[in-house]
C-alpha cells in the first residue's frame, strides 16, 4: 500500500528529528518506531539523501554515512536544520490565532493551552487580538465529556440556528471540530436518529444516570452516515484533494492505492456532506476527468451557476 502524501513527509521529517535524538540506528528500529517496513525505512533514508537546501549541490543535502546504510544502520552526519522549525511573523500568527479559536471553541486538548502560551511568550505581540463567536461553556463541555466516558445520556438546553430553544436528551459519542466551532456527535432521543450539535449553542447540560443505548456512528461529520458512495477519477498532482475523504480508497492506473505510473488516479469514498464535497472538487475543476454519480455532479453545477449568477455572467 503506497504511503499518502502527507503520511510519508510527516515520516520523512520525523527520522531525521529521531537521528538527531537517538543517533545511528537501525533500520528495524526506525520500521518499528514509525509502523512501516524495513524496506520503506531504506527507501526513506534514500529519498532523505537526494533532498535537501536549493541549489543541491553536495553540501546542501541531507548526508548518512554511506558505510553504515550498506549496513542497515541509518547514521544522519547532516540534516540541514530541517528539524529546526521556525515561524515568519505572518506564520506565527496564524498558528497563534488558530489555536486561539480552537481552544476557544471548546475542543481544543489540555496540550493546546500551553503551547499556545509558549508561542506567545516565544513570539511576543503579533497585533492579533482573535475574538471567537464560537466559544463554548465549559461547564457545558465537561458534563458531555462524563456522559462520553460513562455512556450516559445528557440532557441539553439547546438553541437551534432559528433561534428555537429546546430540550433534548442525548447519548453523546464524540466531541468534533468542524470549521473551528466544536460540535457534539450524538444519538438525539428526541428527534430519533444520529445529529451533530453545536456546542456553542448548547445553554446547559445536565447529567443523567440514563444508559445509552446506541454504539457511536461509523462516520464523522454534520451528516454521520454518508448519503451515498463517490467515483472520481482525476489528475495524480490534484490527488491531495481527495486523501482526506472519509474511508477513502484511491487507485493508480487500476493498482489500489498504487503510486506507479499513469497521469490520473481514481478516488472511491463516501459522500456524507455532499455540498462540501462538490465545493472541494469543484476547487480542482481543471484537474477533474470523470464524476460519479450524477447527484454529485447535479450538486456541482448548482455551486458553479450560483458563482457565475453572483458574478454577473
Amino acid at each position: 500500500m503506497a504511503d499518502k502524501t502527507l503520511a510519508r513527509l510527516t515520516r520523512l521529517l520525523g527520522i531525521v528529528h529521531y537521528l538527531e535524538r537517538h543517533g545511528e540506528t537501525e533500520f528495524a528500529e526506525l520500521a518499528e518506531h514509525f509502523g512501516v517496513s524495513v524496506k520503506q525505512i531504506r527507501a526513506d533514508v534514500e529519498t532523505l539523501w537526494v533532498s535537501g537546501l536549493p541549489g543541491h549541490q553536495h553540501n546542501d543535502l541531507i548526508d548518512f554515512n554511506a558505510d553504515l546504510f550498506d549496513a542497515g544502520i541509518a547514521d544522519l552526519t547532516n540534516g540541514q536544520g530541517v528539524s529546526q522549525v521556525s515561524f515568519s511573523p505572518r506564520e506565527a500568527a496564524a498558528l497563534i490565532g488558530a489555536l486561539s479559536a480552537l481552544t476557544a471553541s471548546g475542543a481544543a486538548p489540555e496540550a493546546a493551552g500551553s503551547v499556545l502560551d509558549k508561542l506567545r511568550g516565544a513570539v511576543g505581540p503579533v497585533g492579533l487580538d482573535v475574538v471567537a463567536d464560537t466559544a463554548v461553556n465549559p461547564q457545558v463541555r465537561t458534563t458531555l465529556e462524563q456522559g462520553i466516558e460513562t455512556a450516559t445520556a445528557v440532557t441539553l438546553d439547546y438553541v437551534d440556528a432559528h433561534d428555537r430553544r429546546t430540550e433534548r436528551t442525548v447519548e453523546p459519542h464524540r466531541i468534533v471540530l468542524i470549521d473551528a466551532a466544536a460540535y457534539v456527535e450524538c444519538w438525539c432521543r428526541r428527534a430519533g436518529d444520529y445529529r451533530t450539535l453545536r456546542l456553542d449553542r448548547v445553554a446547559a447540560a445536565t447529567a443523567t444516570e440514563s444508559a445509552q443505548t446506541h454504539a457511536p456512528a461509523d462516520s464523522h461529520g454534520f451528516a454521520l452516515q454518508p448519503h451515498y458512495e463517490a467515483t472520481v477519477t482525476l489528475a495524480r498532482a490534484a490527488r491531495w484533494a481527495v486523501e482526506d475523504m472519509p474511508g477513502v480508497s484511491i487507485a493508480t492506473d487500476g493498482v489500489a492505492d498504487g503510486d506507479a505510473g499513469g497521469d490520473t488516479v481514481t478516488a472511491t469514498f463516501g459522500v456524507a456532506n455532499p455540498a462540501w464535497t462538490a465545493g472541494r472538487l469543484l476547487a480542482i475543476g481543471p484537474d477533474l476527468r470523470s464524476v460519479e454519480p450524477a447527484v454529485l455532479r447535479d450538486e456541482m453545477a448548482t455551486q458553479a451557476r450560483a458563482v457565475l449568477d453572483a458574478q454577473g455572467q
